[in-house]
């Protein structure tokens, strides 16, 4: 099975005209140093020599960080021409940018395409107008649909990257706004909910009594619910929760906020949670108190949720022990049990429960 590879180079903070107020560049992803062509290639050559595997694996360079085309031109045109010319080599076979909605242009957009780049990640965070201008983004919503047309015009891939939990923010204001982005039709998104890192404007409002983050909770259950929704509409969700660096994971830079180095899995294992519910309010029998559950072995420990958090949470709102056990050959995202009222098997696939499933807001 090919995969994709991703060879990350890092653009911290050059070019971005805004200093949000959630964003602390180097404490997010660490003190680098400005990229040069030289080490462009470097990189690609080290990465190389570790991939093993099919041929057939697609090898992504992708310049994170920053706001690519808001850096000086003539930099932007040798990061890019080297770029090319490693993908003309056959080292890489794509190219990734991430920038901001309100620096793609016309000639920004043929710059793209004269250099062959495949996928633009804007960072959007929300489409709540109140939200925007907390936040100190410096751009509008409208700024992001013009950008997403425009690169889709130009067959450029779209990623949106949403940070849930801003200032102002709320869960409805969060749901309007995938709601929005789904009409824009990405081809991915990445979702981060907001977490306070020192030395930010935002550690500073919080200190202040200002700004309240979201619990844990309270970004898990609205991460779900932007699972459901991407996942209904067919756009992958790439990413879930910042990337657990030590200093984040130790807490040397996080201030408050929902972080969690694995949060992506608590998202994922309150979705089957909203399943199971589903799954199991379609017994009518009210005589069952113990239920065995079976799926995939791969997914059993997001079934069962943390310390088995799912199990109990069934449990006490239904009265029913509940079992999970592993079935081989069971498609992921599917799950069954056997109910003995009617004598048959009840399967619930996961693409079924999706379109069945309506959120409320």
């Amino acid at each position: 099975m090919s995969r994709k590879i991703i060879i990350p180079i890092f653009i911290p903070h050059l070019g971005c005209p805004h200093t949000c107020v959630f964003c602390n560049q180097k404490k997010i992803a660490g003190n680098f140093n400005k990229p040069t062509p030289q080490k462009v290639i470097d990189t690609v050559l080290a990465y190389r020599k570790t991939i093993k595997g099919k041929s057939d694996n697609t090898i992504e360079l992708a310049f994170y960080g920053g706001s690519f085309t808001a850096i000086e031109e003539e930099f932007q045109k040798q990061l890019l021409q080297t770029a090319l010319k490693l993908k003309e080599s056959k080292l890489i076979d794509e190219i990734r940018i991430s920038t901001r909605p309100d620096y793609i242009s016309p000639e920004v957009i043929n710059r793209l395409v004269t250099y062959q780049v495949n996928t633009v990640e804007l960072g959007v965070q929300s489409l709540d107008p109140q939200v925007l201008v907390i936040s100190e983004r410096g751009h509008s919503p409208s700024s992001v649909e013009k950008a997403v047309i425009a690169l889709k015009e130009a067959k450029r891939k779209v990623g949106i990257q949403l940070m849930p939990g801003l200032p102002l923010d709320t869960r409805e204001k969060t749901l309007v706004t995938a709601q929005k982005v789904i009409r824009l039709k990405p081809d991915f998104v990445r979702i981060y909910p907001t977490v306070v890192i020192k030395q930010t404007k935002l550690a500073e409002m919080y200190q202040k009594g200002e700004f309240q983050p979201w619990s844990l909770e309270e970004a898990i259950e609205v991460g779900a619910l932007l699972y459901i929704l991407f996942s209904q509409a067919r756009i992958p969700i790439i990413r879930l929760g910042l990337q657990a660096t030590e200093n984040l994971c130790e807490g040397k830079d996080l201030v408050a906020g929902p972080y969690h180095p694995a949060y992506g899995e608590l998202v994922k294992s309150r979705v089957f949670r909203k399943q199971l519910k589903y799954l199991i309010g379609a017994i009518k029998d009210s005589s069952i108190k113990n239920l065995k559950i079976y799926t995939n072995p791969r997914e059993i420990s997001q079934v069962k949720g943390q310390h088995k958090s799912n199990v109990k949470y069934i449990q006490d709102k239904y009265g029913i022990a509940l079992e999970i056990s592993p079935l081989a050959n069971l498609p992921p995202g599917h799950l069954t049990f056997f109910n003995p009222s009617t004598n048959s098997w009840v399967v619930l696939s996961r693409r079924e429960f999706l379109d069945k499933y309506r959120i409320n807001h």
